[in-house]
């Protein structure tokens, strides 16, 4: 570090307490950050990053936590003798964050303006500030051109629902901007993202940094994120700093075994594949999509009156065979989900058909049949566990639902606990009580429940970070095996999907532009918005960039705005 620290943490030790028991989370962490450097805090989840970074920003909850040691200086002041009034003074002007999901950050009821103007106000009287109404909306629309957002206007008048993810975090980015703080804390600016979106918010944040002149701390468990942005990087294991050094230190020869396995669990984009994704199969079809297309009305005025339709999917068509890991991948909006969604049963078709082991899908959507034929694994196992029933429960209801007597749904959620490799202590327990890895086996296991043949997986390691991410995919591929599984896999993340699919389609504006055997479509892709995504992600390695296809950043804005149709 060649400059001055404006943050320093010095030997801070953190415990909490549990139902009497008082455990130590952190450990003698010790870390800087110089004015105007990008630093990034990386780790697997349970490491300690986000108690570190609440510590930083005075919301750590005090009990159950207690920080037993240590030391943490902004710009010369020690925070954690600060009394409450000087410590929020310092929120939004000295220290502002983004966190992760910028719809669990806003208020669904609340217009932009409204949101955005209650925090320059309440910065406003904290710090002693007399500015009107019409002043303070001067400097929302400046920040907001500041990030990239054209239409200041339009945007304070929008709920958050009416903007797009990237908008959406483009605008949070900008509330985080408001009082001019000399620290921004990143908190997987660009996870809940797809890559072309993420690359904007990346390229946006590291303009800002050079711009302002101020610091930024990113955490994140994505490797390739890392690589381009950090100056510095800081690796954290069960609390402990365990490596530290500048990028090339760390991605070019990292010492430590933690910091080594890390960087090996990244499915490489290029080079060998990690797994074999052949599918040795005889080619059988299971699912057959057919010239299917999907409208939705456009409505407006006071009689919610429908002034058009919108096509989310265009005549699209696929073949999907038995025991194939089929992935479809594309931006937000591009239609995968909604084309999910059609393949369960949960939209209807406009035109077109799709048919699933001999059963059509409109006809047969909500029988029993279909339910036991088709199921689906989502993005967040903590938003789709119930936090009120135990493991036990969330098993047992499509147990019920496939007749099971009692004595017999026991054995079987024993069964299922085994086979996603859990103790069978676990069904007592509630989702609080499981790692985000062990949630995604529960929800694995509930899908598995009616012993389905066809599983949908819509983007279930998004979640996770890179170690446990590996755990769940090698569970997957086992389970594919031994239960004779077909998998749709909805992703954005292209790495994984190269090294888990074994044939992909590509999305754009609700048609299909690219599809075929997974290594033929990133070895030699065709279409420009195949080009453009690939483009865009993250890798680790000199040799992975250099694979990549070169496109501008101008490229890619054009090939994302195309209207043209599409081949």
């Amino acid at each position: 570090m060649t400059t001055d620290p404006i943050l320093e943490i010095s030997g801070l030790d953190i415990s909490f307490t549990s139902y009497g028991q008082k455990s130590r989370i952190l450990h003698d962490v010790s870390m800087q950050i110089g004015k105007g450097e990008r630093v990034s805090l990386i780790g697997q989840s349970g490491s300690g990053k986000t108690v570190t970074m609440r510590t930083i920003i005075g919301t750590l909850p005090m009990p159950p936590a207690s920080i037993d040691r240590g030391s943490i200086r902004f710009e010369g002041t020690e925070l954690l003798t600060l009394d409450k009034r000087a410590r929020n003074r310092l929120k939004g002007t000295g220290i502002s964050i983004v966190l992760q999901d910028p719809m669990l950050s806003f208020n669904p009821l609340l217009t932009i303006a409204r949101q955005m103007d209650d925090v320059v106000r309440f910065a406003d009287i904290r710090l002693g500030i007399s500015r009107n109404r019409t002043a303070r909306r001067a400097r929302i629309h400046e920040v907001l051109r500041s990030v990239q957002l054209a239409d200041p206007e339009r945007i304070c008048e929008a709920y958050p629902m009416m903007l797009s993810g990237g908008m959406r975090q483009r605008v949070l980015i900008g509330m985080a901007l408001l009082n001019n703080p000399r620290l921004l804390i990143a908190d997987e600016p660009g996870t809940a993202l797809d890559v072309t979106t993420q690359q904007e918010i990346l390229v946006l944040l590291n303009r800002l940094v050079d711009e302002t002149g101020m610091s930024l701390m990113l955490i994140t468990h994505n490797l390739g994120v890392v690589r381009e942005m950090a100056d510095r990087v800081y690796v954290m294991e069960r609390g402990r700093i365990v490596e530290t050094g500048t990028r090339a230190d760390i991605f070019d020869k990292p010492q430590h075994g933690y910091t080594k396995r890390l960087m090996e669990a990244v499915p490489a984009l290029y080079g060998p594949n990690v797994t074999d994704v052949t599918n040795h199969r005889a080619a059988n079809a299971i699912i057959e999509v057919r010239d299917l297309s999907k409208d939705f009305p456009l409505r407006s005025g006071l009689f919610n009156r429908q002034m058009g339709v919108t096509r989310a999917v265009r005549d699209v068509a696929l073949t999907i065979n038995r025991g194939d890991v089929f992935g479809i991948a594309g931006e937000s909006g591009s239609g995968k989900t909604t084309l999910a969604k059609m393949m369960l049963g949960l939209f209807e078709t406009t035109s077109g058909g799709i048919t699933m082991d001999t059963l059509n899908v409109e006809d047969a959507a909500g029988s029993r049949d279909f339910r036991k034929l088709v199921q689906i694994v989502y993005q967040n196992p903590g938003s789709s566990l119930n936090p009120k029933r135990t493991v036990a429960d969330q098993l047992s209801v499509p147990l019920i639902f496939a007749d099971y007597d009692r004595r017999a749904i026991a054995k079987k959620i024993r069964d299922l606990l085994e086979l996603v490799d859990l103790p069978a202590r676990y069904a007592s327990m509630y989702p609080h009580e499981l790692s985000g890895g062990q949630k995604q086996r529960v929800a694995i296991a509930r899908a598995l429940s009616v012993d389905p043949k066809i599983l949908v997986l819509d983007e279930p390691t998004s979640a996770l970070d890179v170690l446990i991410q590996n755990v769940v995919i090698d569970l997957l591929q086992r389970l594919r095996e031994e239960l004779d599984l077909t998998y749709v896999f909805i992703s954005h993340d292209l790495s994984l999907m190269r090294n888990f699919c074994n044939r992909v389609a590509i999305m754009f504006r609700g048609e299909i532009c690219e599809q075929g055997p997974t290594p033929e479509v990133f070895a030699d892709p065709q279409h420009p918005y195949t080009r453009a995504l690939l483009s865009a992600i993250p890798v680790l390695t000199d040799a992975e960039a250099a694979q990549k296809p070169v496109i501008e950043a101008s490229e890619r804005k054009a090939v994302l705005l195309s209207t043209t149709t599409l081949n």
